[in-house]
């Protein structure tokens, strides 16, 4: 009964989410403890996304914002939808996001900038508000490099997300979530002769899932302690 709710409630989150005049073509891969459906028509800057173990992974070629000779802001963004359902056996724990790239900025004034979001929803209740982390780079985008010595440099961010208690419904365990990344992307130059460039290069989604214990073991482990007790009972018996 829970699996065609949470097929249900997925359902009309994905259809809400990607309802427009291009019809939708959802694509199921799967990982190794969860599957993996999203519309990869409207992957866009990210490119087509690949599955290994339990991630979700993009290596996308032209993510990229960049500003020349004080032309000021420029941005480029994108947002992607992903449903995620949990082999039977297992839950979903966390969610788990992983960037890289590289920048570069010449000249004074020259700044880039990455950011955005990590929302996770649960499909059992779709319309309660998403739990979300904030996606930030590990260090700050400063370094400043000029045409006679010049090199890009490496950039990496993360977000992270951890499964909040009271989702996954009366049983409380969460095997169905749906998976927002909001990316953004910006550069800035305020002079003649300068130049700020920022690229995304990977994005990667890990999903943490741990093992739910079937009835069935369960019943084998009420039924060792009932004979645990049993053995303790009679020994006692025994002594008297």
């Amino acid at each position: 009964m829970k699996f065609f709710k949470r097929t249900a409630a997925a359902l009309a989150l994905s259809a809400a989410m990607l309802s427009g005049p291009v019809q939708a073509v959802p694509v199921t891969v799967m990982g190794a403890t969860v599957s993996f459906t999203f519309d990869s028509a409207l992957s866009g800057l990210f490119g087509v996304p690949t599955a290994t173990g339990d991630a979700l992974f993009f290596t996308p070629t032209t993510y990229k914002a960049q500003s020349f000779n004080g032309t000021g802001f420029a941005s480029a963004s994108q947002t992607f939808n992903i449903t995620v359902n949990a082999n039977p056996g297992y839950r979903v724990s966390a969610v788990n996001l992983t960037e890289d790239g590289d920048y570069y900025n010449i000249g004074a004034g020259s700044s880039v900038a990455v950011g955005g979001k990590l929302y996770v929803r649960d499909l059992e209740s779709p319309l309660a508000p998403a739990a979300s982390s904030k996606i930030k780079s590990s260090l700050p985008l400063t370094d400043i490099t000029n045409l006679a010595d010049f090199e890009t440099t490496d950039w990496t961010s993360h977000a992270n997300v951890a499964i909040p208690a009271g989702w996954g419904g009366t049983d409380g365990i969460v095997s169905g979530v749906n998976v927002t990344l909001e990316n953004i992307l910006l550069a800035n130059s305020l002079s003649v002769g300068g130049a700020a460039f920022i690229e995304k290069k990977f994005a990667g989604v890990a999903i943490v899932t741990t093992p739910v214990p079937e009835p069935q073991a369960y019943a084998l482990f009420i039924a060792g302690l009932a004979l645990i007790g049993f053995m303790g009972w009679r020994k006692g018996r025994i002594a008297i």
